[in-house]
């Protein structure tokens, strides 16, 4: 009689059940969580460009700011993206270990299953959030400023092309087996169920 055929381990990963073998990490819903997750934690960052706007268009309506020049251009920029990418280091390092958005959907982030320190935070948010960021800044303002000479030239065209790509990059990275996005990658760190990891 021939012996019962084994039956395929299977994971209980970030809230997860039956995800077949180790290939795949995560399930469908558990990629959707972290979708839904970084929108929630993108409308909070839309709500913190809409402060600086409130504050800074008056400012250079009346004068008192100037936007000319290379320099003071990148320094509003950097207004507005470095606070976003602290506040999210700060939320990814705390006892929660989670920005809004994670915290609403129940996830954390950890470093080989324990709580993210601060530097490590910051460099994953720096290469989720700030890299991109202002890679387009500089990339539009450099475009706007050189389009005034009827040519554009092929660096600036470059950052424009690498600010789009990034992002769909990191998606493409998450929906992919393993979800393990490219910052993830390179920090060691990884998202998990916030039920999970108390356990």
């Amino acid at each position: 009689r021939p012996s019962p055929r084994p039956r395929v381990p299977t994971l209980r990963r970030n809230g997860e059940r039956g995800v077949p073998s180790t290939r795949d990490r995560y399930g469908i819903r558990m990629r959707w969580r972290r979708l839904v997750a970084f929108a929630i934690d993108w409308c909070c960052m839309l709500g913190w460009v809409a402060v600086v706007a409130a504050v800074g268009i008056p400012l250079h309506l009346a004068g008192a700011i100037q936007l000319t020049g290379a320099l003071a251009q990148n320094l509003i920029g950097l207004t507005v993206v470095v606070p976003i990418v602290l506040a999210a280091a700060w939320c990814e390092s705390h006892a929660r270990g989670a920005t809004p958005g994670k915290l609403a959907l129940r996830l954390r982030v950890v470093r080989r299953n324990e709580r993210l320190s601060f530097p490590w935070a910051l460099l994953r948010n720096t290469l989720k959030l700030g890299v991109p960021w202002i890679i387009g800044h500089v990339a539009v303002f450099a475009l706007v400023d050189t389009s005034a000479s009827g040519t554009t030239p092929a660096w600036v065209l470059w950052l424009l092309v690498a600010a789009y790509v990034l992002p769909v990059l990191w998606v493409i990275s998450l929906l992919l087996p393993g979800a393990h996005t490219i910052y993830d990658r390179l920090t060691s760190t990884d998202v998990v169920s916030a039920l999970r990891a108390r356990g």
